[in-house]
């Protein structure tokens, strides 16, 4: 069987084409799991024993699993809605739009159930145009598609080569628009072997409506063709191949079937070239699709302001301050200038001010422009890279200028030699995101340049003498930081700092991140019920923490969770919430007075050890040691300074070496007699 490269896929409704989907995704072994709702539930459970016995048969490791609402599929990577409610369809035209007003109601229920979904939304339900409108605009979620389309242009492939007498294989051609009787031909575009071909539009036509009337006739509903149309949906949408499928998809303000390029998991429109009859055609399948949904948008859907009403924005910006140095993002989103506020406002000093043409930093909901760079990395050599956990495309002009995508993200970046770095996204959200790691890039590059230098440390503050704690991963650094914070002192930093000697002293900044606090130790510190309940209550933690850590503090789990790779999933805080949710006081600098050395040995008692251990080179970052944020854009100095005269610095200052256990209260004790003396 091929190995698990997806996490779980749900299925909603067990009729015809929801059982093709389950046991084609059970039998192709590329999914940890398939879960199933459906209306009564008992068709659901019979599925799911039917596959179990397919799975056990084959050795597919894919488990079947029946779930009771669709709210558990939540967590799920992609959700299949293909459920039918029950009526007689009597049209003998149009016959997929007989469902409109009945399965209107069951999409939007859906939709609500599953509102601001992140994942994948293959959308079957017919009319499935406007069932995908109607699911995307009533819930929020951002990509969702419908099939259709692309089960129409395999049986135009199908049906031309028959009448052509040619094999399949080289025929190139698309059915866009509607799903139905207002479908688009392309014949203008349709090839043989790249060459153009006469194509019998007449005939084709009628094909395209007796080949699902024959199915139908024999088996009661068309299930593999479209059932096959979705396995294809979800595996160039999670990025498993790349290829061109035709989708039901928001373009330019259309809900319309059109090829996709998809790359990694990402689409660029390809629309075909139409010859003028095409293009009425695709005009008028727009209209009726309009027409048809408006009335289920009164009746569903909220009111939305349009893409281009959200980027015709006034532009708004940020300054971000610290030291001697700044930066400034500008937006056509406020989303993304307000963030930079809240992210920064905690630890540096950021403030609201005048848009300047000059600012560093320019971060804009554009799509398009996601579409167009890219494409133009796509289409050229690239390197690749990860960024902030994220795969990055990089390509690099012939007169020095950065091009690079985040395909996962919908982001794309131009850098020009001595000018502004632009972010393009296509939601505020990752938009506010890259902005605010880039200006913080921008920050640490001029302060670096200005001598200051990062260690991996956490530090806390008291009458402006810091404790900073090193250690290697899993030795305590955050659990110390936190505990003393707790205890009184001030948070400086959980992760890492800036520090640089000053006035015979040496001077500490904090690095402004999200803090990720581990479950376990959310619990020991008396903060889970806390945090729950605002979760519970709708308040939400940084979007880059997991689905799965969302769902285990909804369900009230508070054992730890871990990647394959063995680190550790963690709820992740914005600054802010530091104080606002946990209670603690953060610092915006201090001067290093004392260094920690911890361990945490289960079961041991707090103790102070004899042991001496020294600040290293590994406990520095350095642009080629940096994990998380390499310096795609050149933002930082190229020529490295070295850290051995502020490691002696560091090795003036008092320093302990202590083991630590599980037990909070005697940790705090130890701590707070040591940081203290």
């Amino acid at each position: 069987m091929t190995a698990v490269r997806s996490g779980a896929i749900g299925v909603i409704g067990a009729g015809a084409v929801g059982q093709g989907v389950a046991m084609l995704l059970a039998a192709g072994g590329w999914c940890e799991s398939v879960r199933i709702v459906s209306r009564t539930g008992l068709s659901a459970r019979a599925l799911v024993t039917d596959l179990e016995d397919m799975c056990q048969v084959t050795g597919s490791s894919v488990r079947a699993i029946h779930t009771t609402s669709p709210r558990e599929l939540a967590s799920c990577e992609a959700v299949v809605v293909c459920p039918r409610a029950e009526f007689v369809n009597t049209n003998r035209t149009n016959v997929r739009m007989a469902g409109l007003n009945a399965n209107a109601p069951v999409v939007a229920t859906l939709a609500r159930t599953l509102a601001h979904y992140q994942g994948l939304v293959v959308m079957v339900t017919n009319p499935v145009d406007i069932m995908a409108r109607l699911f995307a605009e009533v819930s929020g979620c951002r990509r969702v598609y419908g099939v259709g389309t692309n089960t129409d242009s395999a049986r135009y492939r199908l049906a031309l080569a028959a009448q052509l007498g040619v094999a399949v294989e080289g025929v190139r051609g698309h059915v866009i628009g509607e799903h139905g009787d207002q479908a688009v031909v392309c014949a203008s575009s349709t090839s043989v072997n790249g060459h153009p071909v006469a194509v019998p539009v007449g005939r084709i036509r009628r094909e395209l409506a007796d080949r699902p009337a024959r199915i139908n006739a024999g088996l009661g509903r068309t299930r593999c063709g479209p059932a096959g149309a979705v396995i294809a949906a979800l595996r160039v949408g999670l990025g498993l191949e790349d290829r061109v499928v035709e989708l039901s998809v928001n373009h330019e303000n259309r809900w319309l079937g059109i090829p996709l390029r998809f790359t990694a998991g990402t689409p660029t429109v390809c629309l075909p070239r139409l010859d003028a009859a095409e293009a009425r055609q695709l005009v008028a399948a727009d209209v009726k699709l309009r027409d048809a949904y408006q009335p289920l948008a009164r009746l569903y859907a909220p009111a939305h302001p349009s893409q281009k009403e959200k980027t015709a924005v006034t532009r708004t910006a940020t300054r971000i301050a610290t030291a001697t140095q700044a930066a400034t993002v500008t937006s056509n989103s406020t989303v993304v200038t307000d963030w930079a506020l809240r992210y920064f406002g905690p630890w540096w000093n950021a403030t609201s001010t005048t848009p300047a043409p000059d600012a560093p930093v320019n971060a804009d909901v554009n799509p398009d422009q996601v579409t167009e760079i890219t494409q133009r990395v796509a289409d050229h050599p690239h390197e690749e890279t990860v960024y902030a956990n994220t795969g990055m495309l990089i390509h690099r002009d012939s007169d020095g200028t950065v091009f690079a995508a985040q395909p996962e993200d919908k982001t794309a970046y131009k850098a020009e030699p001595g000018g502004p770095l632009h972010i393009y996204g296509c939601e505020d959200v990752p938009v506010a995101l890259a902005a605010a790691r880039l200006v913080r890039e921008v920050v640490r590059g001029r302060l670096l340049a200005d001598g200051w230098s990062i260690l991996h440390a956490s530090a806390v503050v008291r009458d402006g003498q810091a404790v900073l704690t090193f250690g290697d991963k899993g030795a305590g650094k955050t659990t110390v930081g936190l505990l003393l914070a707790r205890a009184g002192w001030q948070l400086l930093a959980n992760d890492r700092v800036f520090i640089r000697p000053e006035d015979g002293r040496l001077r500490v900044l904090p690095w402004p991140s999200a803090a990720a606090i581990g479950l376990g130790l959310l619990d020991a510190l008396g903060w889970y019920d806390q945090v729950r309940e605002r979760v519970q209550r709708g308040e939400q933690l940084h979007p880059t923490q997991h689905q799965k850590v969302t769902d285990a503090i909804h369900s009230g789990s508070r054992t730890p969770l871990w990647k394959e790779s063995g680190k550790e999933l963690k709820p992740q805080f914005f600054p802010d919430q530091l104080h606002s949710w946990l209670g603690l006081t953060l610092a915006t600098e201090g001067h290093a007075a004392r260094i920690l050395f911890p361990q945490i040995i289960p079961g041991a008692e707090p103790t102070a050890l004899d042991e001496e251990r020294t600040v290293r080179e590994a406990d520095f970052f350095t642009a080629s040691t940096e994990d998380r944020y390499p310096d795609v854009f050149g933002f930082l100095p190229t020529e490295t300074t070295s850290t051995e005269p502020l490691r002696d610095r560091l090795g003036e200052l008092p320093q302990h070496t202590l083991n630590l256990g599980h037990d909070v209260k005697a940790n705090t004790d130890m701590l707070t007699q040591v940081a203290s003396a």
